[in-house]
């Protein structure tokens, strides 16, 4: 008996008309995206806490 492992495809946000709509206005706010990097969290943990 073999298992088969299935992943359920991501849906794109075409199906979703209100979410894609405030992705775009979040994005061209700057604002923090789920699913996408957010670069203001990447540059507070890359910054070293104590300084040199």
């Amino acid at each position: 008996m073999s298992e088969q492992t299935t992943a359920e495809p991501l849906r794109s946000t075409r199906q979703f008309p209100v979410y894609s709509a405030l992705v775009t206005q979040w994005t061209q706010a700057g604002r923090t995206v789920p699913g996408m990097p957010d670069r203001e969290w990447e540059r507070l943990i890359s910054t070293p806490v104590w300084p040199r």
